[in-house]
């Protein structure tokens, strides 16, 4: 199976895993494609080499440093002076696929950018590969930024003029294009922009403008064109044959941030971890083996000796169907969930599904005291892991790494990362 992740901070939002394993799904190959939530790219990296992952992409704030972290860097990855598309391997080969999330959307529409008046607003990743695709494609450019000094060395960079922020209306009138690449809602007025333009958002989770843009029959352009151009890229250097079957939208529903499971093996932490992130959230927070036991009168390993792991795997989905309709949850899985078929789809359709990954060998050593059924010798104990892992990656919407992380860090992250999508 071929690994994939999109790595940022935040990333719990991104759209890319829907957009790339419908894409999976519909040609019938073997991938997958989710989410690592880091503090920083080091740790990002170090989990992507834990895990086997074979591409990556990246978004805000890792793209600038990621081209001075791999081997090779494409032409487009150093014009721009960013990478947010890793090719692992021998070596780390970066490139820049944002130049055609820009670019490609606008071409669908317009014969030729030549001459056009393009105002871009923002000075970051997105702008700099606005920048690079439209003056390649011989564009007159404007950029204007909050912080006149970063706007004014981009401009110059890329031979843009540069724009205060505080005038960008009075430019309006003069202007076919403008890409928006900000995440904020700034006061534009749209009235001054003339019915014959076009108005980009490079931002897909939000529809700044699309309404007032409507009511002046201006052309807009979603976020979703950019993000699904670039990843239409992206997925070719990934080795694949894109040019039929890529999605042209996204239309899967995002998955529920109100009912979280944690996912993983034993010993990864994730009840230590569930409670510390429901208290964050003000969550109820369950333990799934805690219920069971609860609920059958007898602990997790007598109910193995006495009938055996099947009867338990229907206790595990049985205790769990009960909870998928509840909300406001942190549930702590057991290990061996996803062995049963009925309960991944349950954790799938219902819950978002974070897996806590790591070095077999330090969830061996957290275990050496407890009385769990399956944890036998060690090389039993990591034939089970390496048996289970991709069955969580499968199933994760969201991967943090419990060997580098402590059970309070890694509840930090999470609620950071939800206080970005909820």
């Amino acid at each position: 199976m071929k690994r994939f992740a999109v790595i940022g901070k935040p990333v719990a939002h991104s759209k890319s895993p829907q957009m790339f394993n419908r894409f999976f799904r519909n040609k019938g190959i073997d991938a997958v494609y989710t989410r690592i939530a880091s503090k920083n790219l080091k740790d990002a990296l170090k989990t992507c080499r834990l895990l086997n992952i074979d591409g990556i992409n990246a978004t805000m704030p890792f793209k600038k440093e990621l081209l001075e972290t791999v081997d090779f860097a494409s032409d487009e990855a150093k014009g721009v002076d960013g990478v947010n598309t890793v090719v692992f391997g021998n070596q780390l080969k970066g490139h820049n696929t944002d130049i055609y999330g820009a670019l490609m959307p606008l071409k669908k529409r317009l014969k030729s950018l030549k001459d056009k008046k393009i105002l871009i607003i923002g000075a970051g990743g997105a702008a700099r590969a606005a920048l690079y695709a439209y003056k390649k494609e011989n564009a007159i450019c404007y950029l204007s930024n909050r912080t006149y000094e970063k706007g004014r060395e981009q401009a110059k960079k890329f031979g843009a003029y540069v724009v205060l922020f505080e005038k960008i209306n009075s430019i309006l009138r003069e202007i076919d294009i403008i890409c928006y690449t900000i995440p904020v809602k700034i006061d534009l007025d749209i009235s001054q922009i003339k019915p014959s333009a076009i108005f980009f958002t490079a931002i897909y989770n939000q529809h700044f403008f699309k309404e007032e843009c409507k009511k002046k029959g201006i052309i807009y352009i979603p976020g979703e064109e950019w993000l699904i151009e670039q990843g239409k890229v992206a997925c070719s250097l990934f080795g694949f044959d894109c040019k039929n079957g890529f999605p042209d939208s996204i239309l899967d529903k995002a998955k529920p941030k109100n009912r979280i499971a944690l996912i993983g093996f034993m010993g990864s932490g994730k009840s230590t971890a569930g409670k510390l992130l429901a208290k964050k959230l003000d969550y109820q927070f369950i333990d799934l083996d805690k219920s069971i036991e609860k609920g059958e009168g007898k602990g997790i390993p007598e109910i193995f000796n006495n009938f055996g792991e099947s009867y338990f795997r229907n206790l595990e989905y049985r205790y769990l169907s009960e909870l998928k309709d509840k909300n406001r949850i942190v549930l702590a899985t057991g290990g061996g969930i996803v062995e049963s078929q009925y309960c991944f789809d349950m954790l799938k359709d219902y819950f978002f599904n974070i897996f806590l990954c790591g070095n077999p060998e330090d969830f061996f050593r957290r275990t050496e005291n407890s009385s769990r059924p399956l944890r036998k010798g060690s090389n039993f104990f990591i034939n089970l892991y390496r048996k289970r892992k991709d069955k969580y990656l499968m199933l994760s919407d969201l991967i943090l790494n419990s060997s580098i992380y402590t059970p309070e860090e890694i509840s930090d992250i999470i609620y950071y990362e939800f206080c970005k999508v909820l």
